[in-house]
């Protein structure tokens, strides 16, 4: 008897969400996506993402929507295509949502192809899709791919963030955004020198619950090390009234004077494959998928 409960606890705790994460497929994903180069909206990089990750949605069984519109920007119209993934809808117009967001737009800059800004995002909601195949959670999970997050010449209230913009105002005015118990922005996660920080305009709460799952993996070393406040997705949806945390490696190679404000990789044509690690991917992405765990057992 002692034996089989064993047993039935090792299957349990192998099927668990978090435990379903797979960092090597997470870290494939990512090497795909970066293969298809630049990826700025209407490139031809863009469009095999998008069908990427229309493919994997549909494979897993998501109920994929788009939120897509016709954005104006300094390079004039664009047209910007969100993506959607919905796992574990019900019938019940009042059930909790949380939504695991990262943009998979790149730079309108020549050569960039963004290995950890775009694809690390990308790859790791992907891999979040394989794991979240078949489990059951009581909250709706959303999946949300951003499209033309990057400005296209400087972030101000005009430029960037387009397509978080457009769909939190739209949660805002149907109402959907009452529901939404938090929002989680994925960014530059797969740096080999991992170092999240505690970004000073998120929800503090919603952070606390990562700091709770980081303890419980062995992970505490990885987080909320350092503060910085960024403009990045996660501002609409603060804006909107929803609880937010942008979960985000700020600093990306050598810091200081001469680099960028957010490391010498950031925006430039050196983000590539060989800045990436799959532990980095690994430590993300099952902390992420324990907090939210840890926030779908709540009442």
């Amino acid at each position: 008897m002692i034996l089989a409960q064993t047993i039935l606890f090792a299957l349990a705790a192998a099927t668990s969400l978090h435990d379903g994460f797979n960092s090597h497929q997470a870290f494939a994903y990512t090497a795909e996506v970066a293969g298809f180069g630049e990826r700025w909206p209407g490139s031809p990089g863009h469009a095999k993402t998008e069908a990427l990750i229309r493919r994997v949605l549909q494979k897993d069984g998501a109920q994929i929507e788009g939120d897509n519109f016709t954005a104006k920007t300094p390079r004039g119209a664009v047209a910007v295509h969100t993506i959607i993934g919905k796992f574990n809808v019900s019938a019940d117009p009042k059930q909790k949502i949380f939504i695991l967001a990262g943009h998979y737009d790149t730079l309108f800059q020549p050569g960039f192809i963004g290995a950890n800004d775009g694809a690390s995002s990308t790859a790791i909601l992907l891999a979040f899709a394989d794991a979240l195949a078949g489990q059951k959670t009581r909250m709706q999970i959303w999946l949300v791919w951003t499209d033309l997050e990057e400005a296209v010449k400087t972030f101000d209230a005009d430029d960037g963030l387009y397509g978080s913009r457009h769909l939190a105002r739209n949660l805002a005015a149907n109402g959907t955004a009452t529901r939404v118990r938090g929002f989680f922005l994925l960014d530059m996660i797969g740096d080999k020198d991992l170092s999240v920080a505690r970004e000073t305009e998120s929800t503090r709460w919603l952070q606390d619950f990562i700091s709770q799952a980081a303890r419980q993996l062995g992970y505490s070393d990885y987080f909320f090390r350092y503060e910085v406040g960024i403009i990045d997705d996660h501002v609409p949806f603060l804006e909107a009234g929803i609880p937010a945390v942008d979960v985000v490696d700020a600093m990306y190679g050598r810091m200081g004077p001469g680099f960028d404000t957010m490391g010498e990789f950031h925006h430039a044509n050196t983000d590539t494959m060989d800045k990436i690690s799959e532990h980095s991917l690994e430590v993300v992405g099952r902390t992420i998928l324990r907090t939210v765990e840890l926030l779908d057992a709540q009442p």
